[in-house]
């Protein structure tokens, strides 16, 4: 069985969110898993919802505890419901555990006030490891990057080329000594093989405007000769890396992105998107960064 057989081809290598599409075998869960990388990387809703969560669970755990020692272990608790006072030693717990302590319920006896030291330690020691989780969030650097919907194939001077179109999304205009590195996978007699692609330009001193990344289908391109469904046939994918010094984080960041062989249009050229602004600057259309025609390609690549 080939691997193109194997592979479900509606798979991308590289995800539209810059991840890699692969499933690791052969290695424990344990031994793979970090969790400080998952809290720092999870959507900010998991995050908070993990944050609550684990708070609501730990006090619960506590009001059991406390009420498990019995009614004289506190003063201050006016009911002898049960529940209610499950819901007072809840709320007692939570004021112990953020240690704010708004001194109508104290607790009286070694039992109580063992359990309620504990919980103030570990109290400190989670709201510590809960502001650093927060800062590492908040300050983690990495690139905004815009890319086009689609790459093209266009004609470029007597040969075609291979282009895609990226912008800084941020205002501060502050990446420099930009890198781009573009990577072609192929599935060629069973073997999936990455080629290097040469580009125009691989590196930028600024990266105020727009970028459109160019590799010309020379005698010397992997692209030479092929066509449409050559590409398709072969389960072809442009891997893209970026990467650049952001002044405002001061310290490098890179962005990770990839077309597929059906998000490449053939014989088409970028529209212009450049203008003036009402205060005569120079003015860039971001939004209209993916808008192409529809252009004859040279004769070499038909």
């Amino acid at each position: 069985m080939c691997i193109r057989d194997r592979i479900d081809t509606n798979q991308r290598i590289v995800t539209k969110e810059g991840k890699f599409n692969i499933v690791r075998k052969g290695i424990s869960f344990a031994d793979s898993f970090s969790f400080y990388h998952y809290l720092i990387t999870i959507s900010w809703l998991k995050f908070c919802s993990l944050i609550l969560a684990a708070f609501i669970i730990i006090n619960i755990i506590f009001a059991f505890l406390y009420l498990a020692g019995g009614v004289d272990n506190f003063e201050g608790i006016e009911t002898t419901n049960t529940f209610d006072r499950f819901v007072n030693e809840f709320f007692f717990s939570t004021q112990t555990f953020t240690t704010v302590g708004y001194g109508r319920i104290n607790p009286v006896g070694v039992y109580s006030n063992i359990i309620s030291s504990i919980e103030s330690l570990g109290g400190l020691l989670s709201l510590a490891l809960a502001t650093g989780l927060l800062y590492g969030r908040f300050s983690r650097a990495y690139a905004k990057i815009l890319y086009s919907e689609k790459a093209i194939i266009s004609p470029f001077k007597e040969f075609n080329s291979f282009q895609f179109r990226i912008a800084n999304m941020r205002n501060n205009h502050d990446m420099v000594d930009v890198e781009i590195e573009v990577i072609l996978s192929m599935v060629e007699n069973d073997n999936r093989r990455f080629f290097n692609l040469k580009l125009e330009y691989s590196k930028i001193s600024f990266f105020s405007a727009t970028w459109t990344v160019n590799h010309i289908i020379d005698e010397d391109s992997q692209l030479n000769e092929m066509t449409e469904n050559d590409l398709k046939e072969a389960d072809g994918e442009f891997l893209i890396l970026l990467k650049g010094f952001d002044n405002t984080f001061a310290q490098y960041v890179n962005s990770r992105f990839s077309y597929r062989y059906d998000e490449i249009v053939w014989g088409a050229k970028y529209k212009y998107i450049y203008g003036v602004s009402e205060d005569g600057r120079g003015m860039v259309e971001l939004d209209r960064i993916s808008e192409y025609e529809k252009v004859d390609l040279n004769e070499i690549i038909k």
